[in-house]
C-alpha cells in the first residue's frame, strides 16, 4: 500500500458510508448517512462534488446497494425501501423493528446469494441491543443475530460459506458460517482490539478496514495478521471500497460527526472520501435479487 494519499470527493459530508463501484454505470456510489443524500459521480470527476447526481432521500440513510433490474435496495432508519434507477423510492420492501427508538439501522451489504444483510446501531444507550437481519427479493425478514452496539463492515468469503461481520462498539470483527440457506452460524473473534468500521475483502484473500478514531486504514492477511497500516488526514474513517474498472483503487470513506471544533480545523478533510493506491484488487459487490453463487 502506498503512502501517496489523494482526494476522491472533498464535500464535507457529515458522515460518508456505502461507498462501491457500480459497474452499471462506471461511477461511485456513496452515501450521506445523517443528511439523507445519495450520491453517484464519476471516479475522476470534480473533487467538489459538482459531477454528482445527488438525490436527497428520508434520513438516515445508512446504506444502498445495487439492484437487480437496473435500481438499488437502501436502508433508511427502520425500513428497506427500493429505489428506482434515478434514486428515487418506488416501494418499502420490509420494516425493521428496532428494541427502542434511540436505535436506526446501519451497515447493508447483500450477500453472494442475493440477498440483503443489514444490520442497527445504539444511539442512546450503551446497552448491545441491535439486531442483525437478512432480507429477501420478495421481502421476507430474518433475523440473524442480535446484541451488537453497533453492527458494521460485512464481507463474505468467495464460496458464501463464511461470513465476516463487525462490531465496532467492540473493536472486533467476527466470522461464522454462512451459505445458500442464508444461517449465520456462532462468531469467531477475527480481529479484535481495534475500532474497525468498514471493511473490504481484496482478491489475494487479505482485508483492508478503516479504524474509525484511529485515522487508520489497516490491511490484514486472512490469517489475522497485520499487514500495513497508513495514517488518513481525517480520524473517523468510516468505510472502505475498491473502485474503478479494475477495482484497483481503494476510496476511503471518513465523517465529520463527533469531531470537536479543533479536529475539524486540524482535519480539513474530514467528511471527505480519500483514495489510494493499494497494491491489491477488489471484487464486484453483488446484487439485491440476483445471487452471485448458485
Amino acid at each position: 500500500m502506498t503512502d501517496e494519499i489523494g482526494v476522491f470527493r472533498d464535500t464535507r459530508a457529515v458522515l460518508v458510508e456505502s461507498i462501491w463501484w457500480d459497474h452499471r454505470a462506471d461511477e461511485v456510489v456513496w452515501v450521506d448517512i445523517t443528511a439523507g443524500l445519495l450520491h453517484r459521480g464519476p471516479l475522476d470527476g470534480a473533487v467538489d462534488g459538482s459531477d454528482d447526481r445527488v438525490v436527497e432521500l428520508p434520513p438516515p440513510l445508512s446504506a444502498v446497494q445495487p439492484a437487480a433490474g437496473g435500481g438499488y435496495i437502501a436502508a433508511l432508519k427502520d425500513r428497506v425501501v427500493l429505489l428506482d434507477p434515478d434514486g428515487r423510492i418506488e416501494r418499502d420492501l420490509a420494516t425493521l423493528r428496532h428494541r427502542h427508538d434511540g436505535m436506526r439501522l446501519n451497515e447493508g451489504k447483500v450477500d453472494p446469494f442475493g440477498r440483503f444483510v443489514v444490520g442497527a446501531m445504539e444511539l442512546t444507550r450503551d446497552a448491545p441491543d441491535a439486531t442483525v437481519w437478512s432480507v429477501d427479493p420478495d421481502g421476507g425478514l430474518r433475523v440473524l443475530g442480535g446484541g451488537y452496539g453497533v453492527a458494521n463492515g460485512m464481507e463474505w468469503s468467495d464460496d458464501g460459506r463464511t461470513m465476516y461481520i463487525t462490531d465496532t462498539a467492540t473493536s472486533t470483527v467476527y466470522r461464522a458460517p454462512y451459505g445458500p440457506a442464508g444461517d449465520l452460524g456462532e462468531l469467531e473473534p477475527y480481529l479484535v482490539g481495534r475500532s474497525s468500521d468498514g471493511l473490504v475483502l481484496a482478491t489475494d484473500g487479505s482485508f483492508f478496514n478503516g479504524l474509525y478514531g484511529e485515522g487508520i486504514v489497516a490491511r490484514w492477511r486472512a490469517n489475522g495478521e497485520l499487514v500495513d497500516e497508513i495514517a488518513m488526514p481525517a480520524p473517523a474513517i468510516t468505510s472502505v471500497a475498491f473502485a474503478g474498472p479494475d477495482l484497483d483503487v481503494l476510496l476511503v470513506g471518513s465523517a465529520r460527526e463527533n469531531l470537536s471544533e479543533e479536529q475539524l480545523q486540524r482535519h480539513p478533510l474530514s467528511g471527505g472520501i480519500l483514495r489510494l493506491e493499494p497494491g491489491a484488487t477488489g471484487r464486484p459487490i453483488h446484487t439485491f435479487g440476483s445471487a452471485s453463487i448458485t
